[in-house]
């Protein structure tokens, strides 16, 4: 693959995973979209000089640096400090580890609220796509549907579970997640 290949590859990749990953150390939506962007615009001005192996793991700690000069010039009370040298002294094995069992618990925590909240169709839909990660149009063809009804569905399930008045940071990580998983 070319550069420019990777680079796409990479973006498509881990751009929700970067952003989860940026929030959760800066517990600012709008500050984790910029350092992910900031990241990648960067990576993209460097794309010819560089040469990377392995691009998340270059990816996770050009994030965490970004994220960590931005703390920087932020007042934090001690506690926050605490916190914050806590996120971001862990090594990038354990964050993988953390990432993966975050993904676990939480994919459980949602399908337990799903199977609560949604209609049956819908949690059909909802299920064959994040459980068994089908694609849009494969569960089109599976169940005889359009998949602008898939779409829909996905839609609702998502609006749903959000509506279902337990929507906190851990939902929000979770929606990440599944929308990282939602290209069609």
């Amino acid at each position: 693959m070319s550069k420019k290949q990777d680079y796409n590859h990479a973006y498509n990749e881990y751009w929700y995973e970067l952003y989860a990953y940026a929030n959760n150390i800066l517990r600012s939506r709008e500050a984790a979209e910029d350092i992910t962007q900031e990241v990648f615009l960067d990576l993209w001005n460097r794309l010819d000089d560089l040469t990377i192996e392995h691009y998340r793991a270059y990816l996770y700690k050009a994030v965490k640096f970004q994220c960590a000069k931005r703390l920087r010039n932020t007042p934090f009370t001690e506690v926050m400090l605490d916190k914050i040298e806590a996120t971001l002294s862990v090594d990038d094995l354990d964050v993988n580890q953390h990432i993966e069992a975050s993904k676990i618990l939480l994919i459980e925590k949602i399908d337990v609220l799903a199977n609560d909240v949604l209609p049956e169709r819908c949690l059909q839909i909802f299920k064959l796509r994040f459980k068994e990660n089908l694609s849009y149009k494969e569960i089109a063809s599976m169940l005889d549907i359009s998949t602008s009804t898939v779409d829909n569905q996905i839609n609702k399930a998502l609006k749903t579970l959000r509506a279902s008045g337990i929507y906190n940071s851990e939902m929000v990580l979770l929606q990440v997640i599944l929308i990282g998983l939602t290209t069609v």
